[in-house]
């Protein structure tokens, strides 16, 4: 079974801040800052260069936010579809991003 990333904004009905890529796709993340990491995947649309998610995460280094991000992305294998938004989650997501202190998402395709 295909399993992927759904990546949103709080309220993105507002923002249009939102992306959707199948772990199949995920080719890395490098540091942005000191709070910050850029997720990498491969690019939906066939040019070059990767697809960009930058997820701004609150009191963690970029070593503790990719450690976390791997333990969450092993959990719970029978969800199809990992929601990581910003802001806190809500019943039925599973919560397994919380512990990351995402704050802001921004997609960049």
């Amino acid at each position: 079974m295909e399993r992927y990333l759904y990546f949103s904004e709080q309220l993105v009905e507002t923002t249009g801040e939102n992306a959707m890529y199948p772990l199949s796709s995920f080719r890395g993340m490098t540091p942005s800052g000191g709070a910050a990491t850029d997720l990498h995947f491969e690019s939906r649309n066939g040019e070059l260069t990767d697809d960009k998610v930058n997820v701004a995460h609150t009191g963690k280094t970029f070593k503790e936010f990719a450690h976390l991000m791997g333990q969450a992305l092993q959990r719970n294998h029978r969800n199809s579809v990992l929601i990581l938004r910003d802001g806190p989650s809500t019943p039925g997501d599973g919560g397994a991003f919380d512990s990351l202190g995402v704050n802001a998402i921004t997609t960049i395709a």
